[in-house]
């Protein structure tokens, strides 16, 4: 894992003003450990304090701090227990520190109430002031803390702590270590499913167990009836030839929504997303025997959609051939694996692409534009006076301005078209299947648009907003890199021209 230069206490508060783009690229940089630790051996049962230290390397280091933790509530809710503290310094790893809510009320109260505790000044702000016997002796001067949530349910905080002076966060930053919180979550999310998992491989010998004593079932249903009443985990069994439900257990029931005494005779088929899917289910279990981790979109019966992994395999009862099926909800993984994917490609304050995923989309689309021979567009646009919103209103008014134009901008888009953030406040607009004259045309309307929104800037006033687009369309086989650079120069001529101009 890369690491900064120099210690986090003393890296400049200059450099730790951080936009969204810099949180993405932040992100970007390690999203290859971020996609390796949701696979990691380090998450099952028995090693989840190896994945709590990968986290927490990876927290000092994203947000540039000496110290990141992890802590997890009891089950009460009233201790917290450092499961794992990272110093950057000296590379160290440890844990066992307890936080109880009577000796620090204010800020287990704090932690339930916000979203992120932002301590600029960890000595005197009202949510950590009762932590200063711990932070005193270690120069602790700002935390930037976020609650971890699992199932609605508080079960713990990661903490970032900077030693120094006092540190102003800047907002993307809290919006970051959110994102780890999230991720924490996720993880003790993904333990808990890999020992289920575990859990249901342990269960497989007695599906084998099942196959050897078929005869003994066929005598009493009331033997199967208990050995799937002790599954740890959602088991059904269905006749083949109807789809109808024989037997399950509470687990399973619980999990599709509904009673267990209505769950016999119920058709499986109505439980899919996609009824076609159980087809093919079934068909992999015949031509097999058995079935792994096969990953299907489910349904309740109340209709709420959601992802689920089914192991199972054919068994016989009472002369009838059934499938025995093992059912595990991993609609969080999924959700991970998609928050992944966003936070790859999109920039988090504006929703746009970002730079990186706006590049290869331009060159993918110059790619399809060369075979086909077909026409493509690009537009670069910039915040007109945008240092003067920073410098009069503040970084959060001018993020809620970026975040304006961004919105204007997407407000006149075709579903084709791709709205990217270059950097700062320059953003980029690719338009496929597009000519000059028509990219100009759009231009224009996104111009309109920018200039007919206000922004609030927090104070009573309103901040008026233009920005200048230079247009240009490729020209034979040109790199992508000179198509951007026209556009650019396009771009700049404008604002020579007196801004809120299109130039193509």
């Amino acid at each position: 894992m890369s690491s900064p230069e120099t210690p986090p206490s003393a890296v400049s508060a200059g450099r730790l003003g951080v936009d969204g783009e810099r949180v993405s690229e932040r992100l970007g940089t390690h999203r290859q450990l971020l996609s390796r630790l949701t696979r990691s051996e380090a998450l099952t049962g028995e090693h989840i304090d190896a994945g709590y230290a990968q986290v927490t390397e990876l927290m000092t280091t994203l947000l540039r701090v000496e110290r990141g933790s992890v802590w997890r509530f009891d089950a009460a809710g009233a201790q917290l227990e450092c499961v794992d503290l990272f110093e950057w310094s000296s590379r160290r790893h440890s844990g066992g520190a307890v936080l109880t809510s009577e000796a620090v009320p204010s800020y287990f109260r704090a932690l339930r109430q916000n979203r992120c505790i932002a301590a600029h000044d960890a000595a005197t702000d009202p949510a950590t002031l009762e932590l200063a016997p711990y932070l005193a002796p270690l120069g602790i001067g700002a935390m930037l803390d976020a609650p971890i949530w699992v199932g609605g349910r508080m079960v713990g905080v990661v903490c970032h702590e900077h030693v120094g002076e006092p540190r102003r966060w800047q907002f993307e930053e809290e919006l970051l270590a959110g994102t780890m919180a999230d991720f924490v979550a996720r993880v003790i999310e993904a333990a808990d499913r890999l020992r289920a998992e575990r859990t249901l491989g342990q269960y497989r010998e007695h599906v084998d167990e099942l196959t050897r004593v078929e005869q003994a079932l066929r005598r009493s249903g009331e033997n199967l009836r208990i050995v799937l009443g002790a599954a740890p985990v959602a088991l059904v069994l269905t006749r083949l030839k109807d789809e109808h439900v024989v037997l399950a257990n509470e687990r399973c029931a619980a999990l599709f929504g509904v009673p267990l005494e209505e769950v016999v005779g119920e058709r499986t088929r109505d439980y899919y997303a996609v009824p076609e899917e159980r087809d093919r289910m079934i068909e992999q279990l015949l031509v097999r025997g058995y079935l792994d981790s096969h990953l299907v979109k489910l349904k309740k019966r109340g209709g709420q959609e959601f992802w689920a992994e089914m192991s199972g395999r054919i068994v016989e009862l009472d002369g009838q051939r059934c499938s025995l099926v093992g059912v595990h909800d991993v609609t969080a993984q999924k959700n991970l694996e998609a928050q992944l994917r966003e936070l790859a490609t999109r920039d988090s304050l504006t929703g746009a692409a970002n730079r990186r995923h706006f590049v290869e989309l331009l060159e993918r689309e110059r790619e399809r534009c060369l075979r086909s021979k077909g026409k493509l567009a690009l537009c670069m646009l910039d915040a007109d006076h945008f240092k003067h919103v920073n410098d009069g209103y503040g970084h959060v008014a001018g993020d809620h301005v970026l975040a304006a134009i961004a919105a204007a901008a997407q407000s006149q888009l075709r579903a084709a078209d791709v709205l990217g953030r270059l950097g700062g406040e320059e953003f980029g607009i690719l338009l496929p299947d597009t000519d000059l004259a028509g990219a100009a045309v759009l231009a224009e309307r996104v111009r309109a648009a920018v200039a007919a929104r206000r922004v609030p800037s927090g104070d009573s006033r309103e901040i008026e907003i233009t920005v200048s687009i230079g247009v240009a369309q490729l020209q034979g086989n040109e790199p992508s890199e000179s198509l951007m650079q026209r556009a650019d120069r396009a771009l700049y001529v404008a604002k020579d021209r007196g801004r809120n101009l299109v130039q193509s």
